[in-house]
């Protein structure tokens, strides 16, 4: 017998949760989960920080420990969770401005073409809310704790002239496995 996936769409963001299937599929179902929250949090909660943690506690995120967070943000100020799934430990955090910048991250065993799958997924996004448009910039390299990371990125000009970054970025991690960090940026709009 054939192993069955099970595939729910999310209406508004096209972006599919699945339930746990073994092999290739349980990998492409642990980035589709990485997508979704990212949908879910960054792109629907996110930048109102009340929403934000709304979002956080439903959904059960615990606090992020002080000597977690501060390697994350550095001297900025924000806040961290950290959320467990059977398809792993996701740190999520908020940068306050000047950049309010909301991450979600993973480990992932086997990482399929990120740049194909985030970039339809902004793409949905946008498209839907009718935002404004999306550019996209040549892949690059760059090092990122150390480590060769591929780094994608893309630009959201809204209608009203406010702009935003939104960046995957893919590096090695132990064990073999890939850490990717999504990330959405929003600057300060207010000198404007």
């Amino acid at each position: 017998m054939k192993p069955v996936c099970v595939v729910l769409l999310l209406a508004g963001l096209g972006s599919s949760l699945a339930f746990a299937v073994p092999g290739e599929a349980a990998s492409r179902n642990a980035q589709a989960e990485l997508l979704d929250l990212f949908s879910e949090f960054c792109l629907a909660a996110f930048p109102d920080d009340g929403a934000a943690g709304q979002y956080a506690a439903a959904k059960g995120f615990r606090t992020m420990p002080e000597q977690k967070l501060r390697p994350l943000l550095g001297d900025d100020q924000g806040t961290g969770w950290l959320y467990e799934t059977a398809f792993g430990n996701y740190a999520v955090t908020i940068k306050q401005p000047p950049t309010h910048t909301c991450t979600i991250s993973n480990q992932l065993a086997k990482v399929a073409d990120i740049r194909e799958s985030f970039g339809s997924t902004l793409s949905l996004w946008v498209g839907t809310r009718h935002m404004g448009s999306l550019g996209v910039f040549p892949p690059t390299e760059q090092e990122v704790s150390g480590k060769t990371a591929k780094v994608y990125q893309w630009a959201l000009t809204r209608t009203d002239g406010s702009k935003e970054t939104l960046t995957a970025t893919v590096m090695p991690a132990p064990d073999g496995e890939t850490e990717i960090r999504l990330v959405r940026s929003v600057p300060d709009q207010s000198g404007q």
